[in-house]
C-alpha cells in the first residue's frame, strides 16, 4: 500500500478514535449533568416532603393540644356540676336528719317562732305553724301547745297543721312565711359553702385556657 494511503488510513483511524473519545466524553458529561439534575430535583422534592410533613405534624399537634384543653375544661366543668350536686345531696341528708329529730325541731321552734312573733305582734293577727305530717311525738306536741299559748298572749291566733311534706316547719303570718325546712336550710348552707368550691374550680378551669 502506498505510504500516502497508509498515512491517510492512519489519519482516519486516529480521527475516528478521537471522535469516538470526544463523543463518549460528551455523552458522559451529559449523563453526569442529567444525574446531577435528577439528584438535585430529588433532594428538593425530599425537602418539600419533609417540610410538609413537619408542618402537618405541627398542625396535628396543635389540634390535639386544643382538643385536650377543651376536653380538660369540659371535664372540670362536669366535675364542678357533680361536686355541687354532691354537696347539696350531702347537706340535704344532714339537714333532713337534724330537722327530722323531734328534739332538734322542738328546740328550733322555741327559738325562732317567738322571735318572729314578737316583731309581728298585733291585735287580732292570725298565724299558721306547719310541721311534718309524720312527726307527732309528745315533745313536739307539748312544744306546739306552749307556742300557741305564747302567741295568743301576744295577740296572735295561731293554728298548727301537720301538713309539711319535708322535715322542719313553716311559720306564716300576715302574708309572710318563715321557712326552716330541709330545702331552705340546704340552700342557705350551699350558698355559704359553694362559692369557695366554685372559686377553686373556676381557677382550675381558667388555668386551662
Amino acid at each position: 500500500m502506498p505510504k500516502n494511503i497508509e498515512a491517510f488510513v492512519e489519519t482516519l483511524k486516529s480521527e475516528g478514535v478521537d471522535a469516538g473519545k470526544k463523543a463518549a466524553q460528551k455523552i458522559e458529561a451529559e449523563a453526569q449533568t442529567q444525574a446531577d439534575q435528577i439528584v438535585t430535583q430529588a433532594k428538593a422534592q425530599a425537602d418539600v416532603i419533609v417540610s410538609n410533613a413537619e408542618a402537618e405534624a405541627i398542625q396535628i399537634k396543635s389540634r390535639m393540644d386544643s382538643s385536650l384543653e377543651l376536653a380538660t375544661r369540659d371535664a372540670l366543668l362536669t366535675l364542678k356540676e357533680k361536686l355541687s350536686q354532691l354537696l347539696n345531696a350531702l347537706l340535704a341528708r344532714e339537714v333532713d336528719e337534724a330537722l327530722g329529730s323531734e328534739d332538734t325541731l322542738a328546740s328550733v321552734l322555741r327559738e325562732v317562732i317567738p322571735a318572729y312573733a314578737k316583731a309581728d305582734a298585733k291585735a287580732s293577727v292570725s298565724a299558721e305553724i306547719a310541721v311534718p305530717k309524720t312527726l307527732k311525738g309528745k315533745l313536739l306536741e307539748s312544744t306546739l301547745k306552749d307556742l300557741v299559748k305564747t302567741l295568743k298572749n301576744q295577740g296572735i291566733q295561731a293554728e298548727v297543721k301537720n301538713s309539711l311534706a319535708q322535715a322542719g316547719f313553716e311559720y306564716k303570718i300576715e302574708g309572710s312565711t318563715v321557712e326552716v325546712s330541709t330545702d331552705s336550710v340546704t340552700a342557705l348552707l350551699a350558698e355559704m359553702i359553694d362559692p369557695e368550691l366554685r372559686h377553686i374550680l373556676d381557677s382550675a378551669i381558667a388555668n386551662q385556657a
